[in-house]
């Protein structure tokens, strides 16, 4: 019998009554509203969130401070090296995913990755260097994310870029996208993102999630580590190689397993519920992947 066991103790935020009230909250308001009067509301079941949009930023480094490598026993180990290992490139990117969708026989009609987008500007060089002229061009992360540039980000790619992706379908139908409490984000009720969400006859609406609560947000929940993890094995040398590389692995991003983190995303919501708003809980295996060989990737919710 083995008296010692190995776990993995994640450091969560600290939650007050309200924060923990809002959860709940949140939890209930995605159940099924039929099923909570069929069967005696016993086993009730979460809407599929076709609706929604959710959205979050999230550094890109150009490349990790320790990385794992698998070499022949020809190849010789990288030569990696940087000036200082607290000044490692990076560039905060914009995100924003919606949940795939599948026809009867499961087959993707829609993959639900609405975008990516690199908080970068190209700038002038004020000196001359080894790697360019003076006056030349070169890419540079953006000084500061406040919320004006949250807002010009949002109108410029994000909202264009769901109505040209929505399934046309749900043309018609309310948008909602979720983002956090972060200060730097505009109010649901932001006049120049009403204006332009409303423009072409589209209805698409702002909405926070709880506050403290990462695991009610998608991206969080798993999106971003699973991409990072991609991301990562290309290695990039530089600021447009790291835009261009997180782009590729956007690209080659399975719809699967995007669609998984939401299965995921409701388990989390009915642990919330059960453990009356804590964030102390740990997220079952729903053995996702088998389930989807015996059924449509969207049957199980």
């Amino acid at each position: 019998m083995k008296e010692i066991r190995r776990i993995t103790s994640e450091l969560k935020p600290s939650l007050t009554a309200s924060n923990e009230r809002a959860r709940v909250e949140y939890a209930l308001m995605h159940l099924e509203r039929s099923s909570l009067t069929s069967q005696g509301g016993i086993n009730p079941t979460f809407r599929a969130d076709m609706d929604v949009v959710h959205i979050d930023e999230k550094w890109f480094y150009r490349t990790r401070k320790t990385q794992n490598m698998y070499l022949s026993h020809r190849e010789e180990a990288p030569h990696r090296e940087c000036k200082h290992k607290n000044h490692i490139q990076k560039i905060m990117f914009l995100s924003a995913m919606a949940r795939p969708r599948y026809d009867a026989q499961g087959n993707c009609v829609f993959d639900g990755k609405i975008g990516v987008w690199a908080y970068t500007e190209w700038v002038q060089a004020k000196k001359k260097s080894q790697n360019r002229l003076r006056g030349a061009w070169e890419l540079k992360p953006c000084d500061k994310v406040d919320r004006e540039k949250s807002r010009e980000y949002l109108v410029k790619y994000v909202l264009p870029a769901i109505k040209e992706k929505w399934p046309e379908s749900d043309r018609w139908n309310t948008i909602y996208v979720q983002q956090d409490n972060a200060r730097t984000h505009i109010k649901p009720d932001d006049p120049h993102f009403l204006q332009e969400a409303a423009r072409g006859g589209w209805d698409i609406r702002m909405i926070y999630q709880p506050p403290n609560s990462p695991d009610t947000n998608i991206l969080d929940l798993g999106w971003f580590a699973s991409i990072q993890a991609m991301f990562h094995k290309k290695m990039p040398k530089t600021l447009p190689e790291i835009v261009a590389k997180v782009n590729q692995s956007l690209a080659e991003y399975p719809h699967q397993k995007l669609n998984r983190i939401w299965l995921s995303h409701q388990a989390c919501m009915r642990e919330i519920i059960k453990h009356k708003g804590s964030m102390h809980y740990a997220v079952p295996h729903l053995k996702k992947k088998t389930r989807e060989t015996r059924m449509s990737p969207c049957s199980f919710d």
